[in-house]
This record gives C-alpha cells, structure tokens and sequence, in this order.
C-alpha cells in the first residue's frame, strides 16, 4: 500500500489558492509556493511527520494560474514563476520525504471551450506538458502525474448531468493517451488519472488511456446515489488489469477507507484533505 493524502492546494493569506500554487495567475499576481515558502514547508513536515509517503497536489486546475493565455485565448505557454514554486515544492518533497502525486488538470479547465481548444490541439502538450517533463521527466520526487482530476463529471458520455458533458469521450481518451505517451517516454513518473465515481472505473482501464494505475474517488454521504458502492468490494471484485487506488475518501471516515484499502488489495486510501480546503475537513491523523 502507498500511503498518501490530498493536499491538495496551499493556502495563502487565509484563503484557499486553488489555481494558483505554482506560477503568475490571470490577476496578473503572484501567490505560488515561494510567496509563503514557511507555511508549505510545514505543511510538508506535518505530512512526513503523520506518516505519509506521497501528497496529491494540483498543479494547472483550471487554467487560472501557471499558464499564459493571449488576448485571443491561445494557450502561449507556462507562466512566469512557474518554475521558481515547482523547484522550491520538489525541494520540500526531497528534505521530507514526501513525493509528489502532480495532478495536471482539474476538470474544470473543460468548462470553457476555449480552454478545450488547447487539449484538443497540441498545444497544451507541446506548450506546457513538454517543458514540465524536459525540466522535471528524471526528478525521483514525483511518484505520479495524474492527468486530469474527474473528467468523468464533463464527459458527454459519462456525465450525470447532459449540460456538463462538453467533451466527447473520443477528445478524452486522445488526450490522456498522448499525454501518458510524452510522459512515459520522458520521465519515470508513473501516470493515472482520477476518476469522479467508482462506477467509470472500467473505463480507465482501457489501454488507450496509457495509464499505470487506476484511481477511484469515493464519497458515499454526498447524494452520488447513481454511483456503485465500494465497501465491501475488494479491488480484484472489479475485474481490472491495473492496480487500484482509492484517491480520494472522505476525511471524516478515513479509518474506515484506509481498512478497506488494506483487506481488499487497494493501492491506498488517500483522504480529502489534508489543508481542509472543503466542508470534508481534515482526518484525524
């Protein structure tokens, strides 16, 4: 089992910094790591000191923050910074031991079609993801990328809600394959992506998508009653080619999770959140 926990964002000046981690962001500002390198270095050290081995942490999310736009809304390239926060988080991850579990995209970068544009070109991967892996491909302190967090929820086909399914599955499947191609040949970072609902799981097992190990997000108390239940299912019951893992679970049962996750052949059982960016809080550790 990896033990592991969702950062999943710093924050900054008492507010949550979804977006804007790593990187100049679209106000024209600066709220990355190396504005308040003190509290992410403890935040760090709280992790290493609780036990956990690799930390999920968002990196572009939507757009807001460590990209460049134009005036016209082409996707120019990473922002100013960018490298500055990524080196000073790599360096916190190797003095604590704490790897890296990079989310790349969160789903919501898809609400917009101009956004959609970069995926569905190259220019998000030629612009963006290469840099990142020409400078960090061979970094020993990122365990994982995990390409997009959730597209199941602006998946046409996938979607429970028809107005949020704004993207093909064809476009998805293109893009997280040829991301996972670029990483694969480029770094030795193992590649996942995480998916909204247990019952999609299947799914990210197809070999188109590239990845090595299959997440699960699992949140049985919130209404999600068109999704499978995963207690009492080991991961073998799934029938999979690839290892499972339950990438994200409820701060509030995480004992509950972190049993499953050891007595059913799970890869972990990673809770939301270790900052408390939500109303899931943060587990007892």
């Amino acid at each position: 089992m990896i033990a592991g926990i969702n950062y999943p964002w710093t924050f900054y000046q008492g507010k949550p910094n979804y977006g804007c981690d790593f990187g100049r962001n679209k106000w024209n500002s600066h709220a990355g790591v190396t504005a308040h390198p003190e509290d992410v270095r403890a935040d760090f050290e709280a992790m290493a000191a609780a036990g956990f081995e690799v930390t999920r942490w968002f990196v572009f999310t939507d757009g807001r923050g460590g990209v460049d736009w134009s005036a016209t809304g082409e996707l120019v390239g990473i922002a100013d910074r960018f490298f500055d926060d990524m080196d000073a988080a790599l360096e916190m991850s190797a003095s604590t031991n704490v790897r890296l579990c990079l989310v790349i995209l969160d789903f919501a970068w898809l609400d917009d079609p101009v956004r959609r544009v970069a995926l569905e070109s190259p220019a998000f991967l030629d612009r963006v993801l290469d840099p990142l892996l020409d400078r960090y491909g061979a970094n020993s302190s990122i365990h994982s990328l995990d390409v997009i967090n959730e597209p199941d929820w602006v998946t046409r086909e996938l979607a429970t809600d028809p107005k949020r399914g704004v993207w093909p599955l064809s476009s998805l499947k293109a893009f997280v394959g040829a991301a996972a191609d670029r990483i694969h040949a480029r770094s030795s970072a193992l590649v996942t992506l995480g998916g909204g609902r247990v019952r999609f799981v299947r799914e990210w097992d197809d070999s188109a998508y590239g990845l090595d190990f299959l997440q699960i997000h699992s949140y049985p108390a919130t209404g999600h009653t068109r999704d499978e239940k995963l207690f009492r299912k080991t991961a073998p019951d799934f029938g999979l080619s690839k290892p499972l893992l339950i990438g994200e679970c409820p701060a509030a049962t995480f004992p509950d999770y972190l049993n499953l996750a050891s007595e059913g052949g799970y890869l972990g059982a990673w809770p939301w959140s270790f900052k408390g960016v939500d109303a899931f809080g943060t587990p007892a550790l």
